[in-house]
């Protein structure tokens, strides 16, 4: 069913907003492209994560490609100004949902539309032979020049390992034969490799498969697809940071892993770092370092009464559990 001439056929895009800067367009051999796949309540964090590339890559001519299923006017608004201001490109997709209606979803917190990134070299491969995909929950502290240097020895990406209890944990689970697995959340592209390889059909091949044979989503399925044949990457590329964990030489992407991030929680150096770039953004600033006191934040108080107590601040981490109790016993009720 999921075949070439599917894709082909069918409409995936429904309306695309462009924010063009004639340079970017006149010089398509220097340009790096980015994309990102995001709901609507995501374009504040890829706000900052674009700040952030921007503010560190003066040198560099970008052209942000942003994947989602709706958008608002003043978040357009925010990022036509952000490419008048750093005089780089953007468009933004608006997605058609019916084709992404079969993959599994193992948690409401998570969305439908991570799945684009499983088509959007169909579309970036009109474009440049070579795109990033990344994440909304991370920032660039770095040149990303790096990337462009990186030599997929023919494979069809480059990816970071996950962490090594997880490798081991997800490998197994799906019954990978490499052994191997990767994190999705920054994939280096070859468009010509993907398309020689019917990536994005096999990996349309996983819709309607029973969500208690995966252990996450679009990145169990590209796993599932490529098996370990991919070209491993330095973790400089792709920091899977947590609690301020150690960060590696020279690194380039910091990501936010895991369930807490800056826009809820701002303990850490880096979670700080990311406020700092929300504020040079076209998007609104977040003054208090923690959540607003609603039942669905209690796993973040709970979060950081653990960082505080961690670090000997017993004041704000018995108020932090205080507020994780009271939370969690009101999301109780209200259920």
């Amino acid at each position: 069913m999921f075949d070439r001439e599917y894709f082909e056929k069918n409409e995936f895009v429904k309306k695309i907003y462009s924010f063009e800067n004639l340079q970017c367009i006149e010089d398509q051999n220097d340009v790096m492209h980015i994309c990102f796949n995001i709901d609507i309540n995501f374009f504040r964090p890829t706000g900052v994560t674009i700040t952030s590339i921007l503010e560190n890559n003066s040198n560099m001519k970008f052209a942000f490609h942003i994947f989602t299923d709706a958008v608002s006017k003043k978040d357009l608004e925010a990022l036509e100004k952000t490419t008048v201001k750093y005089k780089q490109s953007c468009y933004v997709y608006l997605m058609d949902m019916a084709p992404f209606a079969n993959f599994h979803i193992k948690h409401p917190r998570f969305k439908k539309v991570s799945y684009f990134r499983l088509y959007m070299p169909k579309v970036l491969k009109k474009i440049t032979r070579y795109f990033l995909y990344i994440d909304a929950d991370l920032i660039c502290i770095n040149s990303m020049e790096a990337f462009k240097k990186i030599d997929l020895e023919g494979k069809v990406l480059a990816a970071v390992s996950d962490l090594p209890e997880a490798v081991k944990t997800r490998s197994d689970f799906l019954g990978l034969k490499s052994g191997k697995y990767f994190n999705s959340g920054v994939l280096w592209i070859d468009t010509e490799k993907w398309e020689e390889n019917s990536i994005t059909e096999k990996a349309f091949s996983y819709q309607g498969r029973d969500p208690k044979s995966f252990t996450c989503h679009d990145q169990d399925v590209l796993n599932l697809v490529m098996d370990g044949d991919i070209k491993f990457i330095d973790e400089k590329f792709n920091h899977l940071g947590c609690d301020g964990s150690k960060v590696p030489e020279r690194c380039i992407i910091y990501h936010f892993f895991g369930r807490e991030k800056p826009w809820n929680l701002a303990l850490t150096e880096y979670d700080k770092m990311w406020r700092r770039y929300l504020d040079i953004s076209f998007w609104d600033s977040v003054d208090d370092p923690l959540p607003e006191r609603k039942p669905e934040n209690y796993h973040n108080f709970k979060q950081a009464g653990k960082f505080f107590r961690k670090h000997h601040n017993w004041q704000n981490a018995l108020k932090c559990y205080l507020w994780y109790a009271i939370l969690k016993v009101r999301l109780k009720i209200k259920s």
